[in-house]
């Protein structure tokens, strides 16, 4: 037999066929555990009220309109394009969004499991954080949703494998910058994950010019990627990006908002705890990139809690790196050692099973938007419509009146004309008057008493002036009549009096 053909053979009988098993076993586990949970959440999981305008900004700059220069967007500029790109390739829609996120999803998971192997040199501990993650149902519904969670989750944990990974220094560091810039661009919130995560190249730099490097490269990145959109149009970048957030007259912080941040992932928040038990010892080896690691991490899940307003969701595109923390800490000091306490943490995630799974939208909400949308395209004239949920307008290839690209946060208060028209925003009286010039082709809402249906003033949050919305009903059932209703929303068109105007 040929010498190579030997030597073949013997490479064949050195692979560890039951730990290849397992290894696939562990990826089949984690990926089918995340599709499957996703598969069913994608129709019956509740719609968000930020789905639409998402999917609207993606269309919009696929159409060369630029975020808060053109129109209203109160996130970071650069996930529309993201989006937008795959969806001009595959279709503008609310299913199409959803199956974009979960892809972003799966990438992070891909990378962080890749990242810890080439760390580490298992397998198991990368497979392991990815599973504490995706086995929270709440987490699943959250990335999957047509939001900028998937993104964010998938940038934030390229940008940590770049940070954390064993490849030449000025390779990481580039991808690193090129990660960070788009993780923030997406989200604005993971910006002090990657702030620390960015210290770990500056501990590692082999000279001062490698940690002026540091500081450069990433901090000129994000200025590449971002500062155009700041630039076109200061005034209404600063505010969608930051006073939107901070205006809200909500205090959210009570115990039903931490119950909320729990449930996104128990298995990854006490991993991380379990980790930030061995700084003392991290420290004292000086082990810093696995101590900024938890640094990061912590932070990733805790400021976002710190604004009276926020959610206990905002932590989800961080509790991946909190995961890929906590393991990295844990098997750097005691799990390499063989120690069996390990496998516990493959227990962890029951912990979700103490909590309500998430909840439904009750029936397949695509099905009822897509019985609209149809609807809109068959029966409606020809023209723009008027929708707190704007996912309806790119269903049914439609534009929406302008100002409301922001749905149901669309309007401003009564007396800030002047300033919602300069941030290309609303007011429901400006709203009202569309009405009764007949301008919207047609007029979808949510069905009964929703606050959805224009009641909230933007930012605040404050309910708008009740005589003011009492007005905006009456003139929708003066000049139009409800054609179409289902379970979900009511679809109102022009009645056949007086004549249609152009939209201003």
């Amino acid at each position: 037999m040929p010498r190579h053909g030997r030597s073949w053979q013997r490479s064949i009988v050195r692979i560890n066929i039951p730990k290849v098993a397992l290894i696939c076993l562990g990826f089949a586990v984690v990926f089918g555990l995340h599709l499957g949970l996703f598969s069913y959440y994608l129709d019956h999981g509740r719609m968000g009220a930020d789905e639409g305008f998402y999917a609207i900004a993606a269309r919009n700059v696929m159409s060369g309109e630029i975020p808060y220069r053109d129109f209203s967007y109160t996130q970071m500029p650069l996930l529309p394009y993201l989006n937008g790109a795959m969806m001009k390739v595959f279709g503008f829609g609310y299913t199409t969004q959803r199956i974009l996120n979960i892809i972003w999803s799966c990438i992070g998971l891909l990378a962080a499991i890749l990242a810890l192997r080439q760390r580490l040199g298992r397998w198991e501990p990368g497979i392991l954080a990815a599973f504490c993650v995706v086995s929270s149902p709440h987490f699943v519904q959250l990335v999957g949703m047509g939001n900028s969670h998937g993104a964010a989750t998938m940038f934030l944990s390229l940008a940590t494998a770049a940070a954390i990974s064993r490849f030449p220094y000025m390779r990481r560091l580039i991808a690193f910058g090129v990660f960070t810039a788009l993780a923030i661009g997406c989200r604005l919130s993971v910006a002090p994950v990657t702030a620390i995560l960015a210290v770990i190249f500056i501990v590692e730099a082999p000279d001062t010019r490698h940690r002026l490097l540091a500081i450069a490269v990433p901090s000129v990145l994000v200025l590449a990627f971002l500062l155009p959109f700041f630039a076109a149009d200061p005034q209404a970048a600063l505010f969608n990006t930051w006073e939107y957030h901070l205006a809200s007259i909500f205090d959210r912080r009570v115990l039903g908002n931490w119950i909320q941040w729990w449930e996104i992932s128990p298995a990854a928040i006490i991993v991380l705890a379990t980790g930030l038990m061995t700084l003392p010892r991290l420290v004292k080896t000086r082990q810093w990139t696995v101590a900024l690691l938890l640094a990061a991490a912590t932070a990733g899940i805790t400021l976002p809690m710190i604004p009276l307003s926020s959610y206990g969701n905002y932590i989800t595109p961080a509790v991946l790196t909190a995961s890929v923390a906590g393991l990295t800490a844990g098997w750097t000091l005691v799990a390499k050692n063989g120690s069996p306490l390990r496998h516990v943490v493959w227990l962890l995630p029951l912990l979700v099973l103490f909590h309500p799974l998430p909840r439904l939208s009750g029936e397949d909400k695509s099905t009822a938007l897509n019985e609209v949308a149809a609807f809109i395209e068959s029966s409606a004239p020809d023209g723009p419509i008027l929708t707190p949920i704007p996912i309806v307008a790119v269903e049914s290839g439609r534009e929406i009146i302008t100002g409301t690209e922001m749905g149901m946060f669309s309007a401003m208060g009564p007396n800030e004309e002047d300033r919602a028209k300069r941030l290309h925003f609303t007011t429901l009286r400006l709203v009202t008057e569309e009405v009764n010039d007949k301008v919207p082709s047609a007029i979808v809402l949510m069905i009964g008493n929703s606050v959805w249906n224009f009641k909230w003033s933007s930012p605040s949050l404050r309910r708008q002036p009740k005589k003011a919305h009492r007005a905006f009903m009456k003139a929708i059932t003066t000049n139009y009549g409800p054609a179409l209703r289902n379970d979900k929303f009511v679809v109102y068109l022009p009645r056949d009096t007086g004549r249609k105007k152009t939209p201003r």
